[in-house]
């Protein structure tokens, strides 16, 4: 079995969609050339039976300069002015000229419903068609009210469409221009429009100063209501909370707690101290000498006096021990007195820890007196906090209400002062004059648009057609670009005008001349390929049926006949053509009966003489044919032939329709896959492609067949450098 070559290739190059070749829309456009030249001539003839009535036109223009310098006499300007240095105001106003109401203010002032150029109706050519074959139009009664306003909406159109406003740059110009068929109106126009602009601003500006004083009086009578209520409720609420002197108050109450949170703070410091006395004395258990030996026990006056009474009486009977005996009657009487003070020592101690005791209870009753009057003295304090806020947002209330009163005030005394001050927003700087000459006409412009138009879409839609209904490879470039292979031949479609169908032998027919050029091509490609094991054992499959990759072997297998020994060995077990291409019944015996057991590879050789290259069949159908490909006994086949011969062809099934040709791929030394131009979809030839690296398969060659190079003769030209005409 020959050694699988290494198929690592990049998935991303196969993947890659390719760029757009400018040369199939040329393609498609020549190729159709005159229907698209008739269809333009077509369109561009009925362009210019529309446009050869069409009237001459004139133009006017005036100009209009919009004052920077205008004198404002008081504020209220602000009400309507806008900063006319701003870029956007021209803009602004050049759009309020053309506007509806300028041009209905400028059908009224030219009574154009009565002028009679309003009052022609123009024939077009499809008019005089009309009339000509006799044709007459029904005859509608209107009302003639409706009839009127009918009329003044399409001289508003009409006016509306001729009309141009355009600001002139860096400048304080606009131009207006009116085009018409007649020239007294393209001058009259543009003048009635700039006089009818000014008069709706000036009008519009005594109609903002009216609606402004009348606005400002209404509002003058809500604030200075709104004025008194509030003065009204901030002396209200004075009267009832007793805020004579609200700073007075606020002071009282912040002293009072300032003391309250001092006198607090000094008896909390007691409260500290005797808990921790009366903390060592519950420590102590009430033992009398652990009692003496705290500070505060100890530095009593009467603690230490009593003491001192018990030392003196110890002393007095160690002396008297020394002389006298514990039954002596001095003796006893010296017990008695040490008895007696430190009895009374005992009771010191005892006041001493009853006192310190009360102290205590004294000292956190007094925080506890102080923190209740602390809280009270914050609780009046807080009362007379809200009370200011109250105080300052009623007195804040009555400030900005007086503000807005007397600023309202103001306005209003200054709109009712220049209320009969209305200077213009703009001059007419340059009135139109009525042209002399008309515009130059624009007809061949016309036509020759419509031409070009019509051609334009006629071949815009041609091309659409050709690329949505033909998806597949259409050229080499698209081998490269769109999958990530090499083309290692090209075939054109060439069909013999005597047969129905190409022959078998047409390689050798002179009649095919281009296609058995194309043939050689390929083989030359073969041959110096640098192909694993020399291209002994080559491969031929597709992706679908139909494709022509059984034609493609055969005529491979007849050109590498004409140098080399060759074995063409019909891999396609289920749907086999080899055979009956060479006229064979189909029960001769072939691969499969090989594979079988049933017969020797001498007996199911068969000899073309013609070629002089060597066949086996498909043979007889067998049940599994991926069972007998997969066996060990194909492999070994293979190695003996490629002893017996210098090419071996093997035509295998298509790759999307069985797994055949995956399993052949494996024990070839090269594959060969055959695309159909424009028939085969660059998704199916991508998943074919995919399957075989899936096994570890790579594609040595892409074999384009069945090109017409009349439509891509470009292509064949730099491919292969011949000019193929015809096949003759």
């Amino acid at each position: 079995m020959d050694k699988i070559r290494n198929t690592d290739v990049d998935d991303a190059e196969i993947e890659q969609s390719g760029s757009f070749d400018l040369m199939i829309p040329l393609f498609v456009i020549y190729e159709k050339k005159w229907i698209i030249l008739f269809f333009a001539f077509l369109v561009s003839a009925f362009a210019f039976l529309s446009v050869r009535n069409l009237p001459n036109y004139y133009e006017a223009e005036a100009s209009l300069l919009f004052e920077d310098n205008e004198a404002n006499v008081v504020a209220i300007r602000d009400v309507y002015e806008v900063s006319r240095k701003r870029r956007e105001f021209l803009s602004t106003q050049a759009e309020i000229i053309k506007s509806r109401i300028v041009v209905e203010r400028v059908v009224d002032d030219l009574n154009l419903l009565e002028h009679r150029n309003f009052n022609q109706r123009n024939k077009s050519w499809i008019d005089d068609l009309k009339s000509s074959i006799g044709f007459q139009a029904e005859v509608v009664e209107v009302d003639p009210s409706e009839a009127r306003n009918r009329k003044r909406e399409v001289i508003i159109k009409s006016i509306l469409s001729g009309l141009s406003v355009r600001p002139i740059r860096n400048t304080l110009l606009v131009k207006i221009s009116f085009r018409s068929r007649h020239s007294g109106l393209a001058a009259s126009i543009p003048n009635a429009v700039a006089k009818a602009y000014l008069e709706e601003q000036i009008d519009e500006r005594v109609s903002v100063t009216e609606k402004a004083t009348g606005w400002l009086s209404d509002r003058l009578i809500g604030l200075k209501e709104k004025l008194e209520e509030s003065e009204k409720a901030l002396n209200n609420f004075q009267q009832q909370e007793d805020l004579v002197d609200l700073e007075g108050v606020r002071g009282l109450a912040s002293q009072e707690l300032n003391e309250s949170m001092g006198a607090l703070l000094e008896a909390r410091r007691e409260l500290k101290r005797t808990r921790v006395i009366n903390d060592e004395i519950k420590g102590s258990k009430y033992s009398e000498d652990e009692l003496l030996k705290l500070p505060e026990i100890l530095n009593s006056p009467l603690v230490q006096t009593a003491r001192a009474g018990v030392v003196e009486a110890m002393v007095n009977k160690n002396e008297l021990a020394q002389r006298y005996g514990p039954k002596h009657p001095k003796m006893m009487a010296a017990d008695g007195e040490l008895r007696a003070a430190k009895s009374q020592l005992s009771a010191e101690v005892k006041n001493v820890v009853a006192s310190i005791e009360v102290d205590y209870r004294q000292a956190r009753e007094k925080v506890a007196d102080l923190e209740h009057e602390l809280t009270s003295a914050k609780g009046n304090l807080q009362s007379v906090a809200q009370k200011e806020v109250k105080y300052d947002e009623l007195k804040r209330e009555i400030d900005i209400n007086r503000q807005l009163y007397n600023t309202f005030l103001t306005r209003f005394k200054e709109t009712r002062e220049v209320s009969g001050l209305n200077t213009p927003v703009a001059r007419i700087a340059d009135p139109a004059v009525e042209p002399r000459y008309p515009l130059s006409s624009k007809k061949r412009l016309w036509v020759l648009i419509a031409f070009v138009g019509a051609a334009g879409f006629a071949a815009a839609v041609f091309v659409g057609l050709d690329l949505f209904l033909k998806p597949g490879i259409r050229n080499p470039q698209d081998v490269s670009n769109k999958l990530g292979q090499d083309l290692i031949g090209l075939v054109p479609e060439c069909m013999l005008d005597s047969q129905s169908s190409m022959p078998l032998h047409a390689y050798f027919d002179s009649a095919a001349s281009r296609f058995s050029e194309a043939i050689r091509t390929l083989r030359t490609g073969v041959v110096l390929s640098k192909f694993e094991d020399g291209s002994k054992v080559i491969c031929v499959t597709s992706a679908a049926p139909g494709e022509g990759k059984t034609t493609i072997a055969l005529n491979l297998a007849f050109s590498l006949g004409q140098l080399n020994k060759v074995l063409l060995i019909d891999g396609d077990m289920r749907r086999p053509t080899v055979g009956s291409r060479f006229s064979m019944p189909p029960n001769r015996p072939g691969l499969a009966d090989i594979l079988s057991g049933h017969f020797e590879v001498t007996e199911c050789v068969f000899r073309d003489e013609k070629s002089g290259i060597d066949v086996i069949p498909a043979g007889i159908r067998p049940l599994d044919p991926q069972r007998l490909l997969s066996s060990q006994q194909f492999a070994a086949i293979l190695a003996r032939l490629k002893s017996q011969y210098d090419r071996i062809i093997i035509d295998t099934p298509p790759i999307q329709a069985v797994s055949d040709a995956l399993i052949i791929a494996r024990e070839a030394s090269s594959l060969l896959y055959v695309l159909k131009a424009e028939s085969t979809s660059i998704g199916v030839a991508r998943t074919a492609i995919s399957r075989l690296h899936s096994v570890g398969v790579a594609v040595d060659g892409v074999v384009l067949n069945r090109i017409q190079l009349e439509k891509r003769g470009i292509y064949s030209d730099s491919y292969y450098g011949y000019d193929y005409s015809a096949c003759s």
